[in-house]
């Protein structure tokens, strides 16, 4: 975690110099017209993920870039890639590069401009801790839960494949009551939320990471649609540098992340907030560059899904993503 305290002590020397250098300055595009735009969430409930979404809000930096931004809930009927491909949305945040791909590759025409979560590894199977199941080969020929249609299924899918482990799959979504009460042997989680909830109501479990076979897994991936790149580039480039911004301060700020949190559910706990920002935040520093999208890390992604037959063998990684805003912020 060394690492890890330097960068952000580094961090916030770098914030308090941009704000100190941005007193007094007028907004980006001052005397323009403000673009009402939407971003989609992957889930409707309030997440550690995205206070930089709600810090962008809140500390005005998307009216500094001259956006109103709304954040909508995403569900599995609102999904954010369905939305944003049919233009109802002008941005999403979706689970993972994953997602992407399976969407190009059934010619949504969707691209990314942002990768959030570098090597998060946030997929895991859990396991009652006082149960036989201890790794993944005690998994053979067992049941294991699943969310069809969630990142997971994928991750999952490809681990059992690799490991030539047979499981017959449950469909159960994001209820782990069979879990609790040991009627399912295994069930999918992510970390920073099913594996931090339920150990909070004092449930003990075993955890087997994918990554602990070779699976590396990135995170949430901000995508928008093709036409809005070719029509209207400015505002993509704002939107973009408006999310740098936040996840940067959002990063410095945990307490203030926390208070955005619990502004939009008073409910949040607090604890649970820290503990997914401790697990969240490390996973932003590990990139080269706050967003930056390395086809290289994805290289891997694209392979599993190809040995799954989800994506085609001649599928263009580099199409899938567009750097240019980024590029640009960074004066690459």
């Amino acid at each position: 975690m060394k690492g890890y305290s330097f960068k952000i002590v580094l961090f916030s020397l770098l914030i308090a110099v941009f704000f100190v250098s941005c007193k007094g300055k007028s907004k980006a595009n001052e005397g323009s017209k403000v673009d009402e735009i939407s971003i989609r969430l992957p889930i409707p409930v309030v997440n550690g993920d995205f206070s930089p979404y709600y810090l962008a809000q809140d500390k005005g930096i998307f009216e500094k870039y001259n956006l109103k931004v709304t954040i909508e809930p995403g569900s599995p009927e609102l999904n954010p890639v369905k939305m944003v491909g049919q233009g109802v949305d002008q941005f999403a945040i979706i689970g993972g590069p994953e997602l992407l791909m399976t969407a190009r590759a059934n010619n949504v025409a969707i691209k990314a401009i942002g990768l959030v979560h570098v090597n998060a590894n946030f997929v895991t199977i859990l396991t009652k801790k006082d149960s036989p199941y201890k790794k993944l080969s005690d998994l053979q020929g067992q049941k294991v839960g699943f969310n069809y249609g969630h990142i997971s299924t994928d991750v999952l899918r490809s681990l059992f494949l690799q490991e030539n482990i047979k499981v017959e799959e449950v469909d159960v979504g994001f209820n782990y009551n069979l879990l609790l009460a040991d009627k399912l042997p295994a069930q999918w989680a992510f970390t920073t939320t099913a594996g931090l909830t339920l150990r909070e109501r004092d449930f003990e479990f075993n955890d087997i990471s994918p990554a602990d076979y070779g699976i590396v897994t990135h995170g949430h991936t901000i995508i928008t649609n093709e036409k809005l790149i070719r029509e209207n580039p400015d505002l993509v480039k704002r939107f973009v540098s408006a999310i740098i911004e936040a996840t940067n301060y959002s990063v410095v700020h945990v307490n203030e992340s926390i208070e955005a949190m619990q502004k939009r559910d008073k409910e949040f706990s607090a604890s649970l907030a820290e503990k997914q920002l401790k697990l969240i935040n490390p996973t932003i520093l590990n990139n080269s560059e706050v967003l930056w999208i390395d086809a290289a890390l994805l290289e891997d992604t694209k392979n599993r899904l190809v040995k799954l037959k989800i994506v085609p063998e001649n599928f263009d990684l580099n199409a899938s993503f567009d750097n240019s805003f980024l590029k640009e912020y960074y004066k690459k």
